[in-house]
């Protein structure tokens, strides 16, 4: 792919595949550097806005900001590639190669768009909206098991958690695992064990519970949870599943307060 002094015009395969692998770099294989590197741009800078916006939305629309910010972006990929095919099948055959028409560069220009890529979509997950499949029933009738929700990350830099919400936490004997249940008591609250002694709520921490009092383990076992290892609230389901197949009557289904 060394093309210093080619006289030949641009390989429309070659141009294709590259603005398959990475949005814009067809157009830099094409000769246009600074439209394919704005085309990156705007395709990961739509991303993040599209999904900073879908956690303003009411519980009810989050998959939908979710799904419009993806089509959007999606379109807009499928536009450079388009674009890289007909610069490609334009260019004239004695188009003189930029000083950036080198294999390396192309690569090098991939792995750095990987990068930041990857960079966002960590960024978005831990700061705006973060998927979760659901492998257990502790968490029955209201969350079921074979649910994917979608979770809001920001919730409680907006607003403090609510008696009720269902979160997100790192589980606190291993914070490698998220586990998900109910706020059943806030911070200063009483709550009373089976055996009928009560406690009171230590500031900063909250007290969880599963629906699903039978099949759940949460704070009656591991106990309370601090508050800033809440890292979510679960909102809206946007797929589930069972064995007898999709179940369509959950998808869209709220996840409030109890």
């Amino acid at each position: 792919m060394n093309e210093r002094g080619s006289k030949k015009g641009r390989n429309t395969l070659l141009a294709v595949f590259l603005a398959l692998a990475m949005p814009g770099l067809g157009q830099i294989y094409s000769g246009e550097l600074i439209k394919g590197i704005s085309y990156f741009l705007i395709i990961l800078s739509i991303s993040i806005m599209g999904l900073r916006g879908t956690i303003l939305l009411p519980d009810s629309m989050l998959i939908f900001g979710t799904l419009g910010t993806i089509l959007v972006s999606g379109a807009l990929y499928i536009l450079t590639v388009v674009d890289a095919f007909k610069k490609a099948s334009a260019a004239e055959v004695g188009y003189q190669p930029k000083p950036y028409n080198r294999w390396y560069f192309y690569l090098a220009i991939w792995l750095l768009g990987r990068i930041v890529w990857g960079g966002v979509l960590d960024y978005s997950n831990e700061n705006y909206i973060e998927a979760y499949r659901i492998p257990t029933t502790s968490m029955e009738p209201g969350v079921r098991q074979g649910d994917y929700v979608l979770a809001d990350k920001a919730a409680y830099h907006r607003m403090a958690p609510k008696k009720g919400d269902v979160v997100i936490f790192a589980y606190p004997d291993d914070r490698s695992k998220k586990f998900m249940k109910r706020i059943e008591a806030l911070p200063g609250e009483i709550i009373t064990y089976a055996d009928g002694t009560k406690a009171q709520v230590p500031h900063g921490n909250v007290y969880v519970l599963g629906d699903n009092r039978e099949n759940s383990y949460d704070s009656r076992q591991f106990g309370f949870v601090p508050l800033r290892d809440v890292v979510g609230k679960v909102r809206q389901v946007y797929f589930s599943s069972g064995i007898k197949g999709i179940l369509w009557e959950r998808i869209g289904v709220t996840i409030g307060s109890s």
